[in-house]
């Protein structure tokens, strides 16, 4: 879907969100996380590579972290708005709910529908809010996935999703497409080996 293209009025609305779900009792700092990830590049000691922390929009066009400003703005707003969907999400006044939908979706935001794109599972909130307040080093079960890992850039707003440690493994770098059809025919060989039986 077209997203807002004026940086000003985007910005604008994120403000709006993060004080919606403030007032819904999500915390600053589970806020201020995903801000990081979604502007922000990881840290990259190594490689061609190399960042630590920089706007993603200050790296060069071609390091697979690179995203526009805009861009990388919607997709904080999307990456925020998704968390209204998980199990037990944050619920937001309807105006909020509507500019997000309107907007940024292009759809109804449902609580307690949102799933993994690749294996389906549920997330949910107090699983992620656990996870973002505590964090464990060097793991993480909530992850931000691209339909797309080979997409140029791959941090878009129409690529992006939250999804789980689990489903990245496993996606690699094929499309979301390809690791479904590949788990597709994976299943198929344990039936044709008798592997499995569905009773």
């Amino acid at each position: 879907m077209p997203y807002p293209t004026d940086l000003q009025e985007v910005q604008q609305d994120t403000r709006r969100v993060k004080v919606a779900l403030r007032e819904a009792g999500v915390p600053a700092r589970l806020i201020s996380g995903i801000e990081t990830r979604a502007l922000r590049s990881g840290r990259r000691q190594t490689g061609e590579f190399q960042s630590n922390r920089e706007p993603r929009w200050q790296l060069r066009p071609e390091d697979p972290q690179y995203g526009s400003e805009i861009d990388c703005r919607v997709i904080l707003i999307r990456l925020l708005g998704m968390l209204i969907e998980f199990r037990n999400g944050p619920v937001v006044d309807a105006e909020t709910r509507q500019l997000l939908e309107s907007k940024y979706f292009g759809k109804p935001l449902i609580p307690n529908s949102y799933r993994d794109a690749l294996l389906l599972e549920e997330l949910d909130f107090g699983a992620f809010q656990q996870e973002m307040l505590n964090p464990s080093h060097g793991h993480s079960n909530f992850h931000i996935g691209h339909e797309n890992p080979g997409h140029i850039p791959k941090h878009s707003p129409d690529n992006i999703s939250w999804r789980t440690h689990r489903s990245n493994l496993i996606q690699g770098n094929m499309t979301l497409r390809e690791a479904r059809i590949y788990i597709v025919k994976l299943i198929g060989r344990y039936f044709e080996l008798g592997e499995i039986e569905v009773t």
